[in-house]
């Protein structure tokens, strides 16, 4: 409990006393776990029309697509209630913008600075790389706050934004249909101008759960490219059949990505769990098999939602090693012809993210086409290479949901996207 407590102390020796009535209990536990009328830290939590009055400047400017403003205000808003889930939902989305711009900034003045991508300044990117991983790592606080209150409801309209994302320097038509939804539940084409293509969505607690699976995919991906360096790509068309060695430098990020990804699949999961236990039907984000009140052009069934399950549970196994990758299948999701190339052999994904290694890309070698697959393939996975493991589901399902979306190839592409949603 510290030095401090709650309530007056004396330093007179007193005789024993009975145990504590209920009251007297009640009031210590509120002081362990609340911490503010103790003198733990941070303000007192507000009233929830309080906390709607601190929120509503930044929700406004978050509206408006004015992301600097939005996440301002909801910091203030934050810093007189740290548990103001609805200022950190705005915080989160704003600073996501902000950590989008800034990485993709950072990565252009590395590639106009080189000569050529033989010359990259490696450094500078790792850099951009870095602060972009930071600034996930906060955002996913924010969210985490966010995710813990179930009333949690913010309504928001993408492609209402005016906003320069393609940094052209001005908001151009480009930018103006980027978040638009371009096609109805049928796939027919939604006109120009039909106020369908740009829906306001009432996001939600189960809305916070998905964007927290997303940024810790996101952030997994980032500790990989960190973890290693990747200076020998510089040799990459400098020498006729190179064999470059990408050293591992820090180990620790690939187990950080490791746990990443399993928290994700577990925010999955609660997003899953809460889109089904929704009672309202109001503007999904992602509906449930239930809901009718949304706009994305994806039939969502409890079948979809059974796979779902499904790839969340095939996840955990291959990262616990229970399975593994299956080369052929993972090639065939690609190209028919590229998995006749490849040999019958496993990716065993729990090795290769429990005791990682460097990459050896050896391109140097000489014989017929399969064993120059094998070959690059033995030295990229190294020891998570395996000849014989459990096969997992994984690639079968995705080439299943893949033919089941492919109703004219004009549409495929889109469906695939939109299907990405559920992370």
């Amino acid at each position: 409990m510290g030095s401090r407590a709650c309530g007056p102390t004396s330093r007179t020796p007193t005789a024993p006393r009975p145990p504590a009535a209920p009251a007297a209990l009640a009031g210590l536990l509120g002081c362990v776990l609340g911490a503010t009328a103790c003198g733990g830290d941070g303000p007192p939590p507000r009233a929830p029309a309080e906390r709607a009055a601190d929120s509503a400047p930044a929700v406004d400017a978050l509206v408006a697509g004015r992301f600097e403003e939005a996440a301002t205000a909801a910091s203030s808003a934050l810093a007189r209630d740290p548990r103001n889930a609805t200022a950190a939902a705005v915080r989160a989305i704003a600073r996501y913008q902000g950590a989008g711009a800034a990485l993709l900034a950072g990565l252009e003045r590395v590639l106009e600075e080189a000569d050529d991508l033989r010359a990259l300044d490696h450094e500078a990117g790792r850099l951009a790389w870095q602060r972009f991983v930071e600034r996930l790592d906060a955002i996913d606080a924010d969210l985490a706050v966010a995710a813990a209150d179930p009333g949690l409801a913010l309504e928001l309209c993408p492609a209402c934004w005016e906003h320069d994302w393609n940094r052209s320097g001005e908001v151009d038509d480009r930018d103006r249909r980027l978040f638009e939804i371009e096609v109805d539940r049928a796939g027919d084409e939604l006109p120009q101008g039909d106020p369908r293509r740009r829906p306001t969505f009432r996001l939600d607690v189960g809305d916070a759960h998905w964007a927290r699976a997303m940024v810790a995919f996101q952030r997994a991906a980032v500790e990989l490219i960190l973890a290693y360096r990747w200076t020998e790509l510089d040799r990459l068309g400098r020498e006729r059949r190179p064999r470059l060695v990408i050293r591992l430098a820090e180990p620790a990020r690939v187990r950080r990505a490791r746990a990443l990804i399993l928290a994700g699949v577990d925010h999955a999961d609660r997003c899953r769990a809460a889109y089904l236990a929704e009672p309202d039907d109001d503007r999904e984000w992602v509906p449930s098999p239930r809901q009718r009140s949304y706009a994305v052009p994806l039939p969502v069934d409890a079948a979809l939602y059974e796979t779902w399950a499904a790839i969340t549970g095939d996840v955990r196994r291959l990262i616990r090693g229970d399975e593994g990758l299956s080369l052929r299948e993972l090639a065939a999701l690609v190209d028919d012809e590229l998995a006749a190339r490849v040999p019958d052999a496993y990716v065993d994904v729990g090795r290769l993210l429990g005791a990682p290694a460097d990459l050896v890309l050896d391109l140097g070698g000489r014989g017929d086409d399969r064993n120059q697959v094998e070959r690059v393939l033995r030295g990229l996975l190294g020891k998570a290479y395996a000849a014989r493991m459990k096969r997992s589901p994984l690639p079968g399902r995705l080439r299943a949901m893949k033919a089941e979306l492919e109703r004219g190839e004009d549409t495929a592409g889109r469906k695939l996207r939109y299907l990405l949603w559920l992370n």
